[in-house]
């Protein structure tokens, strides 16, 4: 009987190695598995960094060319605030200005020449900031010329000088 005592005992442990042999067969097919998809993501997480570096050579490109395109601009603003006359600017150039703007133009117009105080008082403004503020931006549009006389600058419309600048403002 011992035999079948010893014989059992095989069986018991061969179960035992087979049992473990299956675990680890399973490990080793999870880790196949797993290394599978590990490479299938690094293969994807390629893909798409080099569509991440082509998007990203393209926006710099673009930028680049944005950039070039606002020095050009800078450029013939200096070149036309200066007086001298850009022979690619042929064509009438066209400003769009707001409401407020066309009344101090007029009122400038009107009047040959006014000062913030004029335009506060015309537009009925608190200070003289605003009124400032607004004939600075028409001068560096090239709309308004102007002086200084005393402690005190004045705005004036040189029509001689927007012969090429073609002002609309919004309909009334």
């Amino acid at each position: 009987m011992n035999t079948k005592k010893d014989i059992t005992k095989e069986i018991h442990q061969l179960k035992a190695q087979i049992a473990t042999l299956t675990t680890r067969n399973a490990n080793v097919k999870e880790l196949i598995d797993g290394k599978a998809k590990t490479e299938e993501t690094g293969s994807n997480l390629l893909a798409l960094f080099r569509y991440v570096m082509d998007e990203n050579k393209k926006t710099t490109m673009l930028l680049a060319r944005i950039s070039d395109n606002l020095a050009r601009i800078e450029s013939e603003r200096a070149d036309y605030s200066k007086g001298s006359e850009n022979p690619a600017q042929g064509a009438i150039k066209e400003l769009l200005i707001s409401e407020l703007d066309a009344k101090i133009i007029e009122h400038i117009q009107r009047f040959g020449m006014a000062c913030a105080d004029d335009i506060k008082k015309q537009m009925a403004y608190k200070g003289r900031n605003a009124a400032s503020a607004r004939l600075n931006r028409l001068r560096q549009q090239g709309i308004l010329e102007r002086y200084q006389l005393g402690h005190k600058v004045y705005y004036k419309y040189d029509a001689g000088k927007a012969t090429k600048t073609l002002i609309v403002s919004p309909p009334q």
